[in-house]
């Protein structure tokens, strides 16, 4: 009696690779790690001094800057990633507007930097759990990068605050402008994730 096709198709494959042949020993190193709940401790310090310090420019009430300022941090230790990030720096934006120097205040600036860093470390903290830890060589993979993005930042700032006695509303917008120019060149990609 003969078999059909595919009961021959069947028989071949295990003949060939079901053989039960035994698996080969595999060894996984790691490197060094940096626990999760430090990047989550990091963003939620960096969300309070974004806040706080944008605060500080302003003639509003303390208790408003330093209520808002609490909210934004407990979300971000409740729930760290991109959200509170993008809250914080929006209620960092809207306090600015409180400033004595609004709309063109050179402390929005040296203040870009220290947004950016919230939202690095809202990436961060949203893909690392806290009981676990990454690799201290993926961290230092973007380290380049968000290097370069902060540095600028914090050249461009200083430039305004060191002209913050001139008319310097034409080189803040211009600065706004770069700054915004660079973190679109450097910042495409999120640590490996294509758009």
């Amino acid at each position: 009696m003969s078999r059909s096709l595919p009961a021959r198709v069947r028989a071949w494959w295990r003949s060939r690779y079901e053989t039960g042949r035994p698996l080969p020993v595999v060894g996984v190193r790691t490197g060094r790690r940096l626990p999760g709940w430090t990047l989550r401790a990091a963003f939620v310090v960096a969300v309070a001094a974004l806040v706080v310090a944008a605060g500080l420019r302003t003639d509003l009430v303390v208790e408003l800057v330093l209520l808002l300022a609490g909210v934004v941090t407990v979300w971000a230790a409740v729930r760290p990633g991109a959200a509170p990030a993008h809250v914080a720096l929006v209620a960092a934006a809207l306090v600015l507007l409180g400033s004595r120097d609004a709309p063109f205040d050179p402390a929005v600036l040296w203040l870009a930097p220290l947004g950016y860093v919230v939202t690095r470390l809202g990436w961060w903290a949203s893909h690392v759990v806290a009981t676990d830890g990454v690799e201290v060589a993926a961290l230092r993979r973007s380290l380049a990068r968000d290097g370069v993005v902060v540095a600028v930042a914090l050249v461009v700032g200083g430039a305004a605050w060191a002209l913050v006695g001139h008319r310097v509303s034409w080189l803040v917008a211009l600065g706004v402008a770069a700054l915004a120019a660079l973190a679109w060149t450097a910042v495409r990609r999120d640590d490996g994730e294509a758009r």
